[in-house]
């Protein structure tokens, strides 16, 4: 006799339900289990993909050391020299020189090349030295040596060189150090217009040199300028720098006209010495200025020159350190003779610095 399954009761043996709870008659369903998962097995990685790997790593390692080595400063090379001769041509007495450079030293100077090979009017010699990375040589200096041109127009000779380091790509040299030599035979008459960037300038001339034009301007660096017993024939001489000191050594400067000099600096102080005991055929009308530091004024003069000194300064002090055969207060000094037939109209000016003076005058 079947039972329920589920409350028990006695079924008939053709019943379908029970008649009691109403559970389809016969044995209860047992619940299928859920077949198991199979995991998939992990492949291992295989020995030619760790090795690509590795490749990979090591050659990116190698390619960032090789980079910093090769910007990286690691040694220093050079000097790499170079040269202009420009050789004495019959007729040719007048030099016009142009020098700009973006990093130079410029040393210039006036002696007898007669003696050198070829008799040359000017010689120039520039010197480099620099570090450069790992992989940098000597021959990346030649890229900062100056470019120069040379050309003859009846009796003036034009030397123009220039260096531009701004156009120099990769690989770059730091530390860089560039000279200029620059020696010119006192029989030529010489207009100079010099300009650096980064560096500074150097002149010293010698008797009997004739300056047709005189600028002398660094950006950052000194200009001094010693002019001893020459003649000059501009109508400015100019002296500058935006960082740096300016220093006017005037010793008997034979003038043929009236010539305005110019000493001026932004960041730095100005120095002016001048001696002067013959006679001048122009008035020189001298102004020294700086923005920020001191200027120091020396004049020695003797017989028929007379001088006028004015002086203003914003923030500082005016000091005379000597006065002889001068009258007037520290703002305006005059020699005793002033007006006399040609005289130094001299003008003194700073904004945050002192001037200091020492003048002298003897009849």
């Amino acid at each position: 006799m079947p039972y329920c399954s589920k409350c028990g009761a006695e079924l008939s043996e053709d019943a379908k339900f029970c008649p009691f709870c109403g559970i389809p008659a016969g044995p209860p369903e047992v619940a299928k289990p859920e077949p198991e998962r199979k995991e998939q097995p992990k492949r291992p990685i295989s020995t030619l993909a760790i090795v690509l790997i590795a490749l990979i790593v090591v050659a990116a390692v190698v390619v960032a050391v090789a980079a910093a080595l090769s910007f990286l400063p690691v040694r220093t090379v050079g000097p790499v020299t170079s040269g202009v001769s420009v050789p004495s041509s019959t007729g040719v007495d007048t030099l016009d020189l142009s020098l700009v450079a973006d990093v130079a030293r410029i040393r210039i100077l006036f002696e007898d090349l007669s003696k050198e090979w070829q008799s040359p009017s000017i010689l120039i010699n520039a010197s480099a030295t620099g570090r450069v990375g790992f992989s940098g040589s000597e021959d990346v200096l030649n890229r900062y040596m100056p470019i120069s041109e040379t050309s003859v127009d009846g009796s003036v000779l034009t030397v123009t060189v220039t260096q531009d380091v701004g156009l120099i790509a990769w690989p770059r040299v730091s530390s860089l150090n560039v000279t200029y030599l620059v020696r010119i035979d006192p029989s030529m008459k010489t207009s100079l217009d010099v300009v650096t960037t980064t560096g500074g300038i150097l002149m010293d001339t010698q008797a009997g040199v004739i300056l047709k034009t005189l600028r002398l301007e660094a950006t950052t660096g000194g200009v001094e300028a010693r002019l001893d017993e020459v003649s000059v024939t501009a109508e400015i001489v100019s002296l500058k720098t935006t960082t740096g000191g300016v220093k006017l050594f005037w010793d008997n400067v034979a003038v043929a006209d009236a010539v305005e000099v110019k000493t001026l600096t932004t960041t730095g102080g100005v120095e002016v010495d001048v001696k002067q005991d013959e006679e001048l055929l122009g008035d020189v009308v001298l102004n020294a200025q700086a923005v920020t530091g001191g200027v120091r004024f020396e004049l020695e003069i003797k017989g028929d020159l007379g001088a006028k000194i004015e002086s203003s300064v914003a923030t500082g002090r005016i000091d005379i350190d000597r006065r002889v055969g001068f009258s007037g207060t520290s703002t305006n000094l005059e020699s005793n003779n002033y007006p006399a037939s040609s005289n130094f109209e001299v003008t003194l000016k700073t904004t945050t610095g002192g001037i200091n003076i020492d003048a002298k005058y003897v009849p």
